[in-house]
């Protein structure tokens, strides 16, 4: 063999074992879980109630996040239903299954309009204070030809009686949340302590809180109280508000995200122990990422932390809201998946730059098939748990 073609053949290897290098470090990469790739740079979570989920699903949750929010049995009504009972049974074993796999836990929430039990705002509750049980929900007879009612009056038609008064509805808050915080305290790093205040549209200009449930009932003086509240009962956990399209508007600061600004200023001049404000982030394809990123630093400039609480981008429809979510085309094309991943890949590469004040990135769902949003197939892992575009265009940005 003569030098010229030694030569070659050297080179020739050099580049070869180069790109079988460049391979391995890209596989290797792909391998990565989501909490090692993002591991020193913010939290990442899911949502579960852990109640049924397979051993595999179980796995999931241990192997790729650090944090885990329930979905549903802390809220107010299924924890608390009834004035003389407390129903700790699931959140209970949630806990100890986090504590015995190393998984901290997010609490959620504290205080909302939905799925809060009507006797909060009962004068009168009479019960028997020995029963335990869950009480039985009442029937109505609706007349379907009727007006359609506006959330306000469909509230005050659950309410039995007459209205408690704001006292009466404020310490039966303030035991609520000293109740559950306590039980907790130590165990749960933090709290979602008021859930969507701000109503979807209205003046911008004002706070817009929604005029019905606490906030007609107590005002707005509630929500600095529940963060008094939540902070003398653990004075150590982080203390969020928590809503959803509160990033829309961010900009031109106008809409729901100027409302939130006019809010977030009031608790902090108010004295209220606030850590941060979270962003659910039910998103979709066309989601304006200008606005998010704007919400980020508009929130941090108040001295605020940051975390997206509830993440799902949906690979059909663009609804961002609470409703109409389960109208997902079925026959989504694989193209939509992979714009999925560019967006959720623009995403983090926002939360990337903000690492500084985001805590937390927390998925709401453990798979597609465990999503509020069924049928949009909004999350990173399929309905059998594999992989999607969108996971490993997530692990990609951690190594830029």
């Amino acid at each position: 063999m003569n030098t010229r073609n030694l030569i070659t053949n050297l080179i020739l290897i050099v580049v070869l074992a180069a790109n079988l290098i460049g391979q391995d470090k890209t596989d290797n990469a792909s391998q990565k879980t989501l909490k090692e790739a993002y591991a020193g740079k913010f939290l990442i979570g899911t949502a579960s109630d852990l109640n049924g989920l397979s051993e595999a699903e179980l796995n999931n949750v241990k192997e790729q996040y650090d944090v885990l929010t329930p979905e549903n049995c802390m809220k107010p009504q299924p924890l608390h239903p009834w004035e003389t009972f407390y129903n700790f049974g699931r959140a209970d074993s949630l806990v100890e299954w986090c504590q015995q796999n190393d998984v901290k836990i997010w609490g959620h929430t504290l205080a909302w309009h939905a799925q809060t039990a009507p006797w909060f705002f009962q004068a009168e509750n009479p019960i028997n204070e020995e029963t335990t049980s869950l009480p039985k929900p009442r029937r109505r007879n609706w007349d379907p030809n009727a007006p359609r009612l506006t959330m306000a009056e469909y509230w005050r038609r659950s309410i039995t009686g007459e209205m408690a008064s704001r006292e009466v509805a404020l310490e039966r808050l303030e035991k609520h949340i000293k109740t559950v915080v306590g039980r907790y305290k130590g165990q749960i790093i933090g709290w979602d302590v008021f859930n969507e205040s701000i109503a979807d549209s209205g003046d911008c200009t004002t706070e817009n809180l929604r005029d019905w449930s606490w906030y007609s009932v107590v005002g707005p003086d509630v929500l600095t109280k529940a963060f008094q509240w939540a902070h003398e009962a653990d004075p150590d956990a982080q203390l969020y508000y928590n809503d959803y399209n509160i990033e829309q508007g961010a900009v031109e600061n106008k809409g729901k995200h100027a409302s939130s600004m006019v809010l977030l200023k009031r608790l902090i001049d108010e004295g209220a122990p606030i850590t941060g404000v979270g962003i659910q982030g039910h998103w979709h394809l066309d989601t304006d990422l200008a606005d998010v990123e704007k919400a980020i630093e508009n929130y941090a400039s108040l001295g605020l932390r940051v975390a997206i609480t509830e993440l799902d981008v949906t690979a059909t429809g663009d609804n961002s809201g609470a409703f109409g979510v389960r109208q997902g085309d079925r026959t989504i094309p694989e193209e939509n998946y992979q714009k999925q991943a560019e967006v959720y890949k623009a995403l983090f590469e926002i939360f990337m730059r903000h690492a500084d004040v985001i805590d937390r990135v927390t998925f709401w769902g453990v798979s597609d098939s465990r999503s509020w949003r069924w049928g949009q197939d909004a999350l990173i892992f399929d309905g059998e748990l594999n992989p999607k575009p969108a996971f490993k265009a997530i692990i990609d940005v951690s190594s830029k």
